[in-house]
């Protein structure tokens, strides 16, 4: 596959992300895995290969359009997405990561969920808002401006360094930047969506996630 097809493909996995996250327990969606299973399922049901669903999504289709294109069905697409949803939520309950009413809540929640999904244009720019929400709370934390931080990793500064450069330490800004997916999980688990074994197996993922950004450089 050629690069600029795998970064398309990585900007649709992003989108799929933000529609599962609620589905499948906020952090757990970012695995691969489970929104791969969703993409493979849209695919599936249309009749391309993954390669042609991200050569379209490019152009800007939508999966509803796509799925159109080769007279397919959206409420046969969903049904199809939904399945193999249900097929990992069921999984779930049988290694008891979930209770059966959880699962059976998250399920419920998916046909919404799932009308913006097909219907969402899932090129780059769904990257964007996840980004720039990020961005924002670095450049809080160090005191910059989003464009002044922009800048400063665009000449090659991992979020580490910027951050050092100006009084500031990589442990302080990956607690602001864990704060929010903190805050989230403790709702979920207040809420009785996942347990607090769970929330801690998952906070501590994306902490190992974070500390690659911070450190990663262009």
């Amino acid at each position: 596959m050629r690069l600029s097809s795998r970064k398309a493909l990585a900007a649709i996995l992003a989108a799929v992300v933000v529609a599962v996250a609620a589905l499948v327990g906020g952090a757990e969606a970012a695995k691969r895995p489970a929104h791969g299973a969703l993409l493979r399922a849209a695919a599936a049901y249309i009749g391309v290969s993954r390669a042609e669903l991200v050569k379209d999504a490019r152009a800007g289709q939508t999966l509803a359009q796509i799925a159109t294109a080769h007279r397919k069905t959206v409420a046969g697409l969903k049904s199809a997405m939904l399945a193999a949803l249900k097929t990992r939520l069921d999984a779930a309950v049988s290694a008891k990561k979930l209770t059966p009413a959880q699962a059976q809540a998250r399920l419920a929640r998916a046909d919404k969920l799932l009308d913006r999904l097909v219907n969402a244009r899932l090129g780059r720019a769904a990257l964007r808002p996840a980004r720039a929400r990020l961005l924002n709370i670095s450049a809080r934390y160090i005191g910059l401006t989003p464009k002044a931080l922009r800048a400063e990793l665009k000449a090659g500064s991992s979020l580490a360094q910027v951050a050092g450069t100006h009084g500031k330490t990589a442990s302080g800004l990956k607690d602001a930047l864990l704060k929010p997916f903190e805050q989230r999980l403790e709702k979920a688990r207040a809420a009785g969506r996942i347990s607090a074994a769970d929330a801690q197996t998952r906070l501590a993922r994306i902490s190992a996630r974070l500390d690659r950004l911070i450190n990663r450089t262009r």
